[in-house]
């Protein structure tokens, strides 16, 4: 049969019956010649060494026929046929929608651990000052930014912070409350005719006449002192008192009856070149002339510092009088000769000089 002589290996006995029993051949080759030669003897033929060959396994026959009919096998089109290179294996859809679900899952997941983190871990580890108590409104409301200028009406500039429309009432109540600095006051002169104006950054008593400048060497001369604080303020008529006497006007009600712009002090120098100190008050047009007299003449004519209105020490202070009629003072004289204080009215202005002279030029220079 054709499948017996197919698999029937030559020179090995069949182990199935039917075949021929195999053949004693001589077989010589060169090198059993040379072999013999090389000896001295006559080339014998050479004799291989057989082993004995098992018996071939049994076959089973199989369940189809055999098919000797080879065919080809089909390589698709495109793929690498390079030996070695293998083509990528594609992910089927199944396995796409697994990896993306789990992704989805470890996004959320790390979304919450940081949310987490951030809300309730990281607030526990920074320490913050409490918030500064605001006042809420209703609606959102802009924040005013201010800049002052000395002099001018403040500038006020208004950055909005939110976009709803809030009412005029809540933006006034909300904004930082400012105050508009005054412009210093205008000094108004009492005097008509001076032979001089200077000006004095504090109160001033007998012993600065020595050392202020006056600016003229004439004999006689009034000039006029003007005072201001650092900040150009003028000083008004009841710090002076209270400076040069220690006298508290306050409780008299005298504080606010004396307009501030109309107050000055003078220095009448005589004919000898000798310096005195004086003062010249306006009072405010709501203010009680008959009142306000009375007050001032109980307050001043019961203090006793009088003598600082001096350069030197003028002795021991007399009892207060009544003077001319045509100048209506009153005066005080103290024990050293030359030396005394007269203060009078010329309607609504208050005149006080550390002499007589002095005090006569300034109510004739008054306007």
């Amino acid at each position: 049969m054709a499948d017996q002589n197919f698999n029937q290996v030559p020179g090995v006995p069949t182990s199935m019956g039917g075949g021929e029993p195999q053949k004693n051949v001589d077989v010589r080759t060169m090198a059993s010649d040379l072999n013999s030669i090389q000896s001295g003897g006559t080339p014998e033929s050479y004799t291989p060494q057989t082993t004995a060959t098992p018996p071939p396994a049994p076959q089973t026959p199989s369940a189809t026929p055999d098919n000797f009919n080879f065919e080809i096998p089909q390589v698709p089109t495109g793929m690498d046929q390079v030996a070695g290179n293998s083509a990528p294996q594609v992910p089927t859809g199944k396995k796409k929608g697994k990896g993306a679900l789990i992704g989805l899952i470890a996004f959320i997941i790390v979304l919450a651990v940081g949310a987490v983190g951030y809300f309730l871990v990281y607030p526990m580890f920074t320490a913050t000052k409490p918030p500064a108590e605001t006042v809420t409104t209703e609606q959102p409301v802009a924040t005013p930014t201010t800049t002052e200028t000395t002099g001018v009406p403040a500038v006020v500039t208004t950055t909005e912070t939110s976009t709803n429309t809030t009412s005029s009432s809540q933006t006034t109540a909300s904004s930082t409350a400012t105050t508009t600095p005054q412009a210093p006051l205008a000094h108004t002169s009492l005097f008509g005719t001076t032979d001089g104006l200077i000006n004095s950054t504090s109160p001033i008593s007998g012993t600065n006449l020595t050392s202020l400048s006056l600016g003229t060497s004439k004999e006689p001369a009034l000039v006029e002192v003007t005072f201001t604080d650092q900040n150009g303020n003028l000083i008004p008529f009841s710090t002076l008192m209270q400076s040069l006497l220690s006298i508290d006007l306050s409780n008299s009600g005298l504080t606010q009856a004396f307009d501030p712009t109309s107050v000055s002090g003078f220095v009448y120098v005589d004919s000898s070149g000798a310096r005195w100190l004086g003062f010249v008050a306006k009072l405010t047009a709501t203010s009680s002339l008959v009142d306000e007299k009375a007050s001032f003449a109980q307050i001043f004519e019961a203090n006793t510092n009088l003598k600082n209105f001096f350069a030197a020490d003028p002795g021991t202070e007399g009892a207060w009088k009544s003077g001319d009629a045509a100048t209506s003072n009153r005066y005080v004289l103290f024990s050293k000769n030359g030396y005394g204080i007269d203060y009078g009215w010329k309607g609504d202005v208050l005149v006080i000089a550390s002499s007589y002279d002095g005090y006569k030029a300034a109510l004739q220079d008054l306007r």
